[in-house]
């Protein structure tokens, strides 16, 4: 395999990649925007979640990942898993998940 074919590939499976991750971007985001939960949304790639009485998370609707940032723990599944965990989710009485 020459290097050119070596380039070729790897250009082939990044532009393959960024599509897989925008199509999951949108439809991540089309789950979230109609859930019903509260969050803020501090940029186009990240969602908090802090609501009372629920663990601290980030979610990631491109790669469909979400991160209790108390635990340093990572999940996976998309928003449709994230929410079924999310609303399951409760803290103990200093705040912490159970």
């Amino acid at each position: 395999m020459t290097e050119n074919n070596k380039i070729d590939i790897y250009k082939a499976m990044k532009e393959e990649r960024q599509q897989r991750h925008q199509k999951w971007n949108k439809l991540n985001k089309d789950i979230l925007f109609a859930c019903g939960l509260k969050y803020k949304q501090t940029s186009s790639e990240c969602f908090t979640f802090r609501n009372e009485g629920k663990p601290k998370v980030d979610f990631y609707p491109s790669t469909g990942r979400w991160r209790d940032t108390d635990l340093n723990k990572t999940y996976s599944g998309g928003a449709k898993q994230f929410v079924e965990w999310y609303n399951k989710q409760k803290l103990d009485k200093e705040g912490k998940s159970l």
